[in-house]
């Protein structure tokens, strides 16, 4: 599976090595809470705003204990003020492609061990979708 992020890749699938795991998809919503004073319950009214949360984690072999500081240490500034529409593209052409609209990196983590470096990526978006809609 490969993800991008515009036109950053995120994830190069297993043809670059680079298999996105550790996925978790979440999804939020703003719901308001009303009490009344005295009433026996509180009420809750679905608000709309929904978000759509994608967590994963990316591997990555460097040639050397340099070149893996290196790009630990420069990855995450080149990111910083990236969005748009993040897409997730199976590489078995028979599956579904999926945007994740008006995307956004929430947070990434990066270590390093050795000549590899593991990145844990947070998107937030604000729907998944099957249908590209533009950036």
């Amino acid at each position: 599976m490969k993800i991008f992020l515009g036109s950053l890749v995120l994830a190069g699938g297993l043809s670059e090595g680079e298999e996105p795991f550790a996925m978790y998809l979440g999804l939020n919503k703003l719901v308001q809470i009303t009490t009344v004073l005295r009433s026996p319950s509180a009420r809750s009214f679905d608000r709309g705003n929904r978000t759509v949360e994608l967590r994963f984690s990316v591997l990555r072999r460097h040639p050397s204990v340099l070149a893996a500081t290196k790009f630990l240490l420069s990855h995450g500034a080149s990111l910083a003020a990236l969005g748009g529409t993040a897409t997730i593209v199976p590489e078995n052409a028979s599956q579904i492609t999926y945007y994740l609209t008006a995307a956004a990196l929430r947070s990434i983590h990066g270590a390093q061990e050795g000549t590899t470096t593991t990145h844990v990526y947070v998107l937030v978006g604000g729907g998944l979708t099957t249908e590209f809609q533009g950036n």
